[in-house]
């Protein structure tokens, strides 16, 4: 029997050595690979955390704040405890009064009902009675605003900071006392009381100064809307032939001084971002906020928080030079976070709630200083008639009455329309949903949809 050779088995051995060795190589390389992409997103993180500092330093340093508590001191800083006792009781009266009256709802400008249009001194006005009883009801709170207008502003309160659930009751209730101004001034122009309703215009001007709070875009908007109120007031009264040369002097003081665009601009955003930080650092909001998403209770890393930090930083800068341009240059802000930084700051949820109202926001201050303009304008016409007994030719000769080119024009420099008509004036603005001023007058605003401002002026 011929013994069998040992040599296959030994080699056999040595083959699945080296089998085993190049498996433990290749075993190695995914192992190899994970730890280094690890070490590349570490040293990335150190990175972006040693910026992160930097960065809220900066914004420290610029006494902008970064979140509840540095919010609540940059709104301290930005108005006045001397009122607040006298704003306090005006709102609280307020709404004991509104809440006392059973027929409030019934009411134009303040409930449901409607003014006549046109409201014309002592014509027909079927809730006049009511109305003038209303008005009488809320004498005290009007007493009060008039009073209020000596104190400096915006006026402090009392707000518990919560981030993004910072609730805002006094700017929500203030739209209340603007509104009542508005209604007592109409109801004085139909009783031809010129005295008491310049009082109201004013006091409409003092509620949106007392409770100008830049700290937010909400805030911000609800001011923009009560200067809105008060010119659409003014224009209004033009048709009513009221207004005496020193009046319409005293309404054009009303509008003529420019909005602040800049400062309002970054102002807001500056607590935005303080609102969004504040809004990362609250697990238990974020997890709620997406409905339980997996993702929300990831941690945010120190990448997640300099983007969002430095996607406000993008947004401040949109407004450096004023309203002119600011919509086309939010909308590149906004194309240029969508497409990159808010892909990669995914956790960034606030960011992604405040994004759709960018555009309209920039659109507001476009519409206040074109709306601002055109008051001015409208009232330069009256005031051109009473001053040479006719009305002005065209808008070039209000330059007469102190009006100089830009005041006659839309922000991107369109004429606005204006014609006579028998005894009537009439001056129109742009269609804002195509920026653009119409070469006829709108005499039917409801057929042609046209979003158009016409002001008939007597």
């Amino acid at each position: 029997m011929i013994p069998k050779s040992p040599q296959p088995t030994l080699a056999r051995k040595q083959l699945m050595n080296q089998r085993l060795k190049w498996v433990g190589i290749v075993s190695l390389v995914p192992v190899v690979f994970v730890v280094a992409v690890l070490c590349y997103f570490g040293i990335q993180e150190s990175i972006a955390a040693g910026e992160l500092k930097q960065k809220l330093t900066n914004i420290r340093q610029a006494g902008e704040p970064v979140d509840n508590e540095s919010l609540a001191r940059f709104f301290e800083g930005m108005s006045h405890k001397e009122g607040t006792e006298a704003w306090t009781e005006i709102l609280d009266l307020s709404q004991a009064v509104n809440s006392s009256v059973n027929y409030t709802s019934k009411l134009p400008i303040v409930g449901q009902g409607e003014l006549p249009s046109p409201l014309i001194p002592g014509s027909d006005w079927a809730d006049e009675a009511l109305v003038a009883e209303y008005l009488k009801e809320i004498q005290p709170v009007l007493k009060r605003l008039y009073q209020a207008d000596s104190f400096p502003k915006p006026v402090w309160m009392p707000l518990a900071f919560d981030g993004i659930y910072t609730l805002l009751p006094q700017i929500q209730e203030s739209r209340s006392l603007a509104r009542i101004l508005e209604l007592d001034a109409m109801h004085a122009l139909y009783h031809k009381d010129s005295d008491r309703a310049l009082k109201d215009i004013v006091a409409m001007r003092s509620v949106a100064d007392a409770f100008d709070w830049r700290f937010c875009l909400v805030t911000n908007l609800v001011n923009l809307a009560h200067l809105g109120l008060q010119r659409n007031t003014i224009e209004r009264s033009l048709a009513m032939n009221v207004w005496s040369e020193e009046q319409l002097s005293s309404l054009s003081e009303q509008v003529k001084q420019r909005y602040d665009v800049v400062d309002s601009w970054r102002q807001s955003f500056a607590g935005e971002r303080a609102m969004a930080y504040s809004f990362l650092d609250n697990p238990a909001k974020r997890i709620a906020e997406m409905d339980n998403n997996p993702i929300a209770r990831l941690p945010v890393l120190s990448s997640t928080r300099l983007a969002l930090l430095a996607a406000y930083e993008e947004l401040q800068h949109c407004a450096v030079a004023g309203e002119a341009g600011l919509l086309d240059r939010t909308k590149n802000v906004k194309q240029q976070l969508v497409s990159t930084r808010f892909q990669v700051s995914i956790q960034n949820i606030y960011l992604g709630l405040l994004m759709p109202g960018i555009q309209a926001y920039a659109s507001a201050f476009d519409r206040l200083e074109t709306g601002r303009r055109f008051t001015l304008t409208s009232i330069a016409i009256k005031q051109y008639q009473l001053k040479n007994k006719r009305w002005p030719k065209s808008l070039s000769e209000l330059t007469e009455v102190g009006l100089m080119l830009e005041d006659w024009t839309t922000t991107n420099h369109q004429t606005f329309g204006y014609e006579v008509d028998g005894e009537m004036a009439y001056a129109w603005s742009a269609d804002f949903s195509s920026m653009s001023v119409p070469k006829s007058r709108p005499k039917d605003l409801k057929a042609d949809q046209v979003t158009v401002s016409v002001v008939s002026i007597r």
